[in-house]
C-alpha cells in the first residue's frame, strides 16, 4: 500500500502525538533499538496495515534539544477514525512503548465548511 498525501479533502481528522523516549532507550545501540522497532514491536509493519486510510509524517526532534524526541502527525477521515484508534492502541501495546517516557495526544477536526 502507498500512503496517501497529507491534506486530502476527506481527511478532516488529525492527531499530533509528540513522544519522548526514556534515557534507557537512547542508551541502547542503534541495532538494539532497530530490533525492538522492527523485529519485536513490528512498529513499521503495524503502521503499513493502516494504509491508505491513515497518512502520517514523522519528525525527529531529539537533536534539536526539544522536549520531545519525535513529533508524529496523522490525518484520516471520520469514517476511518476507529482504524486510527486501533492503530494507536496496537502501537501502545508493543515492547517499544515501554520506553516512552511521555506523550501528548492532541486531536483535531478540520471544518468542512
Amino acid at each position: 500500500m502507498v500512503q496517501q498525501h497529507l491534506g486530502r479533502a476527506d481527511a478532516t481528522r488529525a492527531a499530533l502525538i509528540p513522544v519522548r523516549k526514556s534515557d534507557a532507550w537512547w542508551e541502547l545501540t542503534q541495532d538494539e533499538r532497530r530490533a525492538i522497532l522492527e523485529e519485536r514491536s513490528h512498529h513499521i509493519a503495524i503502521g503499513l496495515e493502516y494504509l491508505p486510510a491513515v497518512a502520517r509524517r514523522l519528525h525527529h526532534s531529539r537533536d534539536l534539544g526539544d522536549e520531545f524526541d519525535f513529533l508524529t502527525w496523522f490525518e484520516y477521515s471520520p469514517e476511518t477514525s476507529q482504524a486510527f484508534e486501533e492503530l494507536v492502541a496496537r502501537l501502545r501495546r508493543t515492547e517499544e512503548w515501554l520506553f516512552v517516557e511521555r506523550e501528548v495526544d492532541i486531536r483535531l477536526t478540520r471544518s468542512t465548511v
